[in-house]
């Protein structure tokens, strides 16, 4: 009897292990520009979608900064090779297709490798962008950036490539 139990509990850890594994959380879509300054889109299969620094591959609630937002919103995420800005992800609001209001959140860790911070003209403009900078992709030799449309799974960068 004890031999048919070890049996049946050992059979039920294989069949949740198989189950767990085959069982997806949603779609993750990676945007990289290096191999250091790469992003995850999880569009999470509760709605719920995270924006994470980096090739986030588990199935776990990040525990590393992270953005969470809806599927609806466009951000675009500015990385720079400036010294102040090492390991700094800059968001910029690009509004969202259900109303005019920020749709979205950053978490950071302050742990973590990456930190999100906040656009602004005032604290960011300066250091992102040309001097003589009219247009949107008018960004200094030093900066690149991920224009992220999440809900049609594609980003593009400063050159205009779009990244799937």
């Amino acid at each position: 009897m004890l031999k048919i139990a070890g049996i049946i509990v050992v059979l039920g850890f294989v069949f949740y292990s198989v189950i767990n594994a085959l069982t997806v959380d949603g779609v993750k879509s990676f945007y990289c520009l290096s191999d250091d300054k790469c992003i995850t889109v999880w569009k999470r299969a509760n709605g719920e979608v995270y924006i994470i620094p980096g090739r986030y591959e588990t199935n776990n609630n990040p525990t590393v900064s992270y953005i969470r937002t809806i599927n609806k919103q466009f951000l675009t995420l500015y990385f720079s090779d400036q010294k102040e800005l090492s390991y700094k992800i800059i968001v910029r609001d690009e509004g969202n297709l259900e109303s005019n209001q920020k749709r979205y959140t950053i978490k950071n860790n302050a742990q973590a490798e990456w930190q999100f911070l906040e656009y602004s003209d005032k604290n960011y403009k300066s250091i992102l962008y040309k001097s003589n900078a009219t247009k949107f992709k008018d960004v200094n030799e030093e900066t690149d950036y991920l224009s992220i449309s999440i809900e049609e799974n594609y980003a593009i960068d400063k050159t205009g490539n779009k990244l799937n």
